[in-house]
């Protein structure tokens, strides 16, 4: 099918298209396949409709009804399905529309998200796990994964093994919880480190009510770091410096335990070997590279980590490539594409997948 005649909008993560969600997603499809599109206004009509988590979608859903024939697509890249009942997130539809993200309050928000998801034509993902629960709210939906090749400007090439170990974390600030949890791993290692926290400096809350310094939230980290303001002109340059990356999760929290494996292979690609939680996603694409450097517990940390110190530098860079060939293999470019353009596609056959 031609989708060059086709009118498509896209309402992003944000407006200028440059938020990492835009850029390594749905824009860098339509770059890449010389899709036209702009940003979706409610008020106009088009063809296809592909909507982000952001979008406004008491807006959305009363736009479906008034253009069924519009195929719309819904983004939901993390798992607020399984996000549990607390009295913060029942004032999530209350929030959105004070801070003027709805056009209208929900009293339930995951209700509201439920019908988006019911309504739409195709749904896009981001794990396994995370399509089993949504097929039951909708049959056509898709797994896909970030594009990153386009952020990366240095490929770590130097393994070379020195006396303190340079450790690495990367994400959004308001995760830097989950590096606590290894307070009594770098207590217990008998090697010097550093840590160095790529994030935002400062932490924001509920869409911008509340806002907090970052290094407020890491008051209780017990090891030598240096906090980095996240900028995607130096963060492979960052990366590519440092030994080692890590990627903890604290098993309690559903939610970071239902991200997919985006980042580890963002590590990867740049050539860094990684330690992580043992997630369901990168335990499982650990263990199809053929890597075991997966960790449940604070013994096995301490034990992956001076394991990885006592390798000499070919053996880190036997480990670095390894890791990279299973990017090439099961992550290249054409594969995403090929991915984005089975979501697309479905959009004009659904009575089959309906049928089926």
């Amino acid at each position: 099918m031609n989708f060059s005649n086709l009118r498509i909008a896209y309402a992003p993560y944000s407006n200028n298209f440059g938020a990492p969600g835009d850029r390594r997603r749905f824009c860098f499809y339509a770059k890449n396949r010389q899709l036209k599109f702009e940003l979706a206004d409610p008020r106009n009509i088009y063809d296809i409709v592909y909507l982000t988590y952001g979008c406004d979608i008491a807006a959305w859903l009363e736009y479906k009804k008034k253009y069924p024939k519009v195929k719309i697509v819904f983004e939901l890249i993390d798992s607020y399905l399984l996000e549990k009942y607390t009295p913060l997130t029942a004032l999530k539809g209350f929030v959105r529309f004070m801070t003027g993200r709805e056009s209208r309050i929900f009293i339930n928000y995951k209700a509201a998200l439920k019908n988006i998801i019911s309504i739409s034509d195709a749904v896009v993902c981001s794990t396994d796990l995370q399509k089993a629960d949504l097929n039951t709210l909708n049959k056509n939906v898709h797994v896909s994964l970030d594009y990153f090749s386009d952020d990366i400007i240095f490929q770590k090439k130097n393994y070379e093994t020195e006396s303190k170990l340079r450790l690495v974390w990367e994400g959004q600030s308001y995760t830097v919880c989950n590096i606590l949890f290894l307070n009594d791993v770098f207590k217990s290692l008998a090697c010097p480190i550093e840590l160095y926290i790529i994030t935002d400096i400062v932490t924001s809350y509920y869409n911008g009510l509340y806002k907090v310094e970052t290094k407020n939230l890491l008051k209780e980290l017990r090891c030598n770091y240096v906090l980095i303001p996240w900028g995607r002109d130096k963060i492979s340059e960052i990366v590519s410096g440092c030994d080692l990356a890590i990627i903890p999760i604290i098993k309690n929290d559903i939610f970071a335990l239902s991200k997919p494996e985006n980042k580890l292979l963002f590590f990867w690609e740049m050539g860094i070997p990684v330690i992580t939680t043992d997630t369901p996603a990168y335990q499982r694409v650990m263990d199809q590279a053929g890597l075991n450097y997966y960790c449940s517990v604070v013994q096995e940390w301490v034990e992956k980590i001076e394991e990885f110190v006592d390798l000499d530098k070919h053996s880190r860079e036997r480990l670095a490539k390894k890791a990279n060939d299973y990017v090439n293999e099961f992550h290249s470019k054409e594969i995403i594409l090929m991915k984005w353009d089975e979501i697309f596609l479905t959009l004009y056959n659904l009575d089959d997948l309906r049928s089926g």
